[in-house]
């Protein structure tokens, strides 16, 4: 455990029964956390945090920045869940912090980090999931009409029928 709390913002997951795999950089202070933490909240928002997640996408947990992360003008910012307005909610199986506007929170522990060049591929086992209430159908499964899933594709924050906005990194694919 690092003692510290971190948001990081991942795009590439896949999730197959009680495994979720994520790919990271190595240059995040979300992979260093990994190394030495062994636990994770995988915090799955909704359509309506989009903002709030924008807000904290261009900083990084990490003081020493590297250069492609200055020039793209990313800031450090300590604390991302002030930066957001997120609530912390402690873990319960894991002893990492959920955040409590996401509907669902699913707690994991790391189980193998694999290496390539500049990426990590992370194997977590699932040992807790939180449900809020209201999108549920029954106490073990999600209502797919209530859950709308924010998505971010392509750098667009979109979800399952509409698209909600641009992240801006996107302006490097419009064209002139």
């Amino acid at each position: 455990m690092t003692g510290n709390d971190n948001l990081t913002p991942i795009s590439s997951t896949w999730t197959l029964g009680k495994t979720i795999v994520i790919g990271i950089s190595m240059h995040s202070k979300g992979y260093t956390n990994l190394k030495v933490g062994h636990a994770v909240t995988f915090n799955l928002a909704d359509q309506t945090l989009w903002e709030k997640i924008e807000k904290i996408a261009k900083t990084t947990g990490h003081p020493i920045m590297p250069d492609y992360k200055q020039k793209a003008g990313y800031s450090f910012c300590s604390d991302k869940f002030q930066l957001g307005k997120f609530t912390k909610l402690a873990g319960e199986e894991v002893a990492t912090v959920r955040i409590k506007e996401c509907p669902i929170q699913i707690e994991t522990l790391v189980q193998r980090i694999s290496t390539r060049e500049d990426f990590a591929i992370v194997e977590c086992e699932i040992v807790a999931i939180f449900v809020e209430e209201g999108i549920l159908h029954d106490p073990t499964h999600i209502n797919v009409d209530k859950w709308q899933p924010l998505i971010y594709k392509f750098r667009e924050y979109t979800t399952a029928n509409q698209s909600l906005s641009w992240n801006f990194r996107f302006q490097e694919f419009k064209e002139s």
